[in-house]
């Protein structure tokens, strides 16, 4: 099949996207599924090479598997998936070319994106949010105050030690922790919904001529509603104040296919509930138990349809019917049955990322609100959805939220993630205790909330939207970069954005260190001016100070400021090449780049993954920091025999000749090996130079029209 793609090179003209059209009427269908097949095929060939980890002509099927899965993609669960799991388990083991193309077919696209260093997923460091959740609970597991919601024996007999934690991302990244598919009441959590479905039949204009769209200031069940004037006549009325409360929520249920009978409405619902959380029928259950409860203790519920109706605030598909005493047995107790509705964290977590998504289900792609929709129902949400601890919940978290006293909390992050959480236990408020707990640490690690802002490059929390290792190697890189250059103003400019100047990379560099070896005193000044205690004599990886790096470079005037500044030599010399081959004198140029410091990171880390992304992302494998050092050599000093080999066989030349790249100390890869006494790591890259091993040079191809 590679073959004839191939062969299709240099066949005809190459296809140009802007003479599509005109040269449709010439193409037979046939031809042109066959061309479109050619250019998935051929999309498929960088990812294919990307995933080699082992050898130059297979991607290993296990590895492929855990890939995805440690990016967040859930294979066995995952109907986008299904295809490439059915042919993983009938091939397995190493995957051809061809091989590769059958099994990515139908998911080819998101493979890519998730093999791409995230371009393209709205999440690319997933893992820093999985870290993040898995911290917060175990942080927050032993927190035992509250106590179940009392006035039902469903919620007073559910077992208050359950606790779990879901995230679901828009592109459908998964993760969960504790008692996740545990099922449990939504109560109050459906309020949100029932408002996306009265919208969906009726409008805002009309929604909002029966509910309104402000804090109540009241308690969720208090007997009270809002006066507005109706437009035109001169006229009032009363109305709920926001769809979050009781009264509001039973406002929007009377708007809830109205015209249908009281169980057809309820499948409505719960079909609708199922299309949210994923199409999963397995997570979405319904407790008649728990409506019967409800049902039977609802006084003040009756008490406010009561008063509602006196004040004329039902909308008129719920005046259509004529006994309204049946009318409002319809609406309250739809209220009570879509209250008794069942789902897991992990389903409740898939709902909020839908929303979060702008109603597109990031699993079946089914739109189940529109965006319009979706925008009116999550301001309402921040400032109504968790009780009268709205307006600290909008202050602290800043996520729009909604809370059910059933223990479930869950969270939408526009354009990012849903997120949910449960535990029975309840504050004063109503709302779960671990739920709120575990909500305000996230945000102390995580960038969620909506009004947070940052300065420039300095970052103390999690950016979600920015690959694993970018964001704070980028921060300390940029300010070893302008140290290198004796840029001060740029250093002036990151210290008061509270960039972390005086951090250090990845070999313990500090940018004192760059400064001193590139002989550049004002910088040197400026930072001996500002440094924190032990700043200065900090030692690098080599364990050299800031001052024996202007020594070793005879940059004098350096010297005389660091030792007038309190600065000591370290007394150590840094190791030099162990290699007097004379065949070392032809080694590979590294051309320094700026974001060389990223994969350097990943490398140190041993992180396969991150290295495949970065790489995938259009990163040259074999580029360097301001030491000229590559991610061979980080890989080398910590003994991480399999990225030297994913690095040797993706490197795009001569991998012998890469090799023997120096650094600014004057050491290669292999003396950095044979320095940290990682024997197998020397061993491999020895016989990489005398076998004298090419990387692997993907041909560049293209897919053409015939004449």
């Amino acid at each position: 099949m590679m073959a004839e793609l191939q062969r299709n090179q240099h066949r005809g003209k190459q296809y140009d996207p802007s003479r599509s059209c005109s040269s449709a009427a010439t193409i037979s269908t046939s031809r042109s599924n066959q061309l479109l097949e050619q250019a998935r095929n051929l999309a498929a060939v960088p990812v294919w090479e990307s995933l080699r980890t082992e050898s130059n002509d297979a991607v290993s099927s296990e590895f492929l598997l855990g890939f995805l899965e440690r990016a967040g993609f859930c294979v066995d669960g995952d109907a986008r998936l299904s295809h490439l799991a059915q042919k993983l388990s009938e091939k397995g083991g190493e995957l051809s070319l061809e091989d590769f193309i059958d099994v990515v077919a139908g998911c080819g696209g998101l493979i890519k994106e998730v093999a791409s260093n995230g371009n393209g997923l709205r999440v690319p460091n997933f893992q820093g949010l999985r870290e993040a959740i898995e911290e917060v609970y175990e942080k927050v597991l032993p927190n035992r105050s509250g106590q179940n919601a009392g006035y039902i024996p469903q919620l007073r007999d559910a077992d208050p030690e359950k606790f779990g934690i879901s995230v679901c991302t828009v592109d459908g990244q998964q993760f969960s922790i504790g008692d996740a598919d545990d099922q449990f009441c939504i109560q109050s959590c459906s309020k949100p919904l029932s408002y996306l479905l009265a919208l969906s039949e009726f409008g805002t204009e009309y929604v909002h001529g029966s509910v309104g769209l402000e804090p109540s200031g009241r308690a969720f069940n208090e007997i009270w509603l809002k006066d507005i004037s109706v437009p035109g006549s001169g006229q009032k009325h009363s109305i709920p104040h926001n769809p979050m409360i009781n009264a509001g929520a039973m406002m929007t249920v009377s708007m809830v296919h109205p015209r249908l009978s009281r169980q057809e409405r309820l499948e409505k619902v719960l079909d609708y509930w199922r299309d949210l959380s994923g199409g999963i029928d397995d997570c979405i259950g319904y407790s008649e138990e728990t409506y019967k409860s409800e049902s039977s203790c609802a006084d003040q519920n009756w008490c406010l349809a009561y008063m509602m109706k006196e004040f004329n605030a039902f909308p008129e598909c719920f005046n259509e019917n004529e006994d309204y005493k049946k009318a409002l047995e319809d609406t309250l107790e739809l209220y009570f049955s879509i209250c008794s509705i069942m789902n897991t964290c992990r389903g409740m977590a898939t709902m909020a990322a839908t929303l979060a998504n702008g109603g597109l289900n990031p699993f079946t792609g089914k739109q189940t609100a529109t965006a319009q929709h979706v925008r009116n129902v999550l301001p309402l949400m921040l400032s109504s959805g968790m009780y009268d601890f709205s307006g600290q919940w909008a202050f602290d978290v800043g996520v729009p939220a909604k809370s059910g006293v059933g223990g479930c909390v869950f969270l939408v992050v526009p354009n990012l993630c849903g997120i949910s959480i449960f535990s029975p236990r309840l504050d004063e408020n109503g709302n779960s205790v671990r739920g709120v707990q575990v909500a305000s640490e996230l945000v102390k690690l995580v960038k969620l909330h909506n009004f947070e802002v940052f300065s420039g490059l300095a970052h103390s929390k999690i950016d979600l939207t920015v690959p694993k290792f970018a964001e704070e190697t980028r921060e300390i890189a940029a300010a070893l970069f302008a140290a290198s250059e004796g840029d001060v103003s740029s250093l002036h400019s990151y210290r008061y954005s509270g960039c972390k100047i005086f951090g250090k990379d990845y070999d313990d560099r500090t940018a004192l260190h760059l400064a001193a070896a590139e002989g550049q005193l004002h910088a040197v000044a400026y930072l001996i001016k500002h440094c924190p205690p032990g700043y200065l004599n900090a030692k690098g990886r080599w364990g050299m100070t800031a001052l024996s790096v202007a020594r070793r470079y005879g940059h004098d005037k350096c010297v005389e400021a660091l030792i007038k500044a309190g600065g000591e030599d370290s007394h150590v010399i840094h190791p030099q090449s162990q290699d007097n081959d004379e065949s070392l004198a032809d080694a590979y140029h590294v051309v320094v780049s700026d974001g060389a410091p990223v994969l350097l990171a990943a490398a140190k880390a041993g992180n396969l993954d991150e290295v495949i992304k970065i790489h995938s992302s259009g990163v040259n494998l074999g580029v360097g920091d301001y030491d000229t050092r590559t991610a061979l050599h980080l890989a080398a000093c910590e003994g991480h025999l399999h990225i030297l080999k994913y690095i040797i066989i993706n490197f795009k030349g001569d991998a012998a000749l890469f090799v023997k790249a120096r650094d600014r100390f004057g050491n290669t890869a292999l003396c950095d090996a044979k320095n940290y006494q990682h024997t197998e790591c020397a061993e491999y890259l020895t016989n990489v130079i005398q076998n004298n091993m090419k990387g692997f040079a993907s041909q560049e191809m293209m897919w053409t029209v015939g004449e």
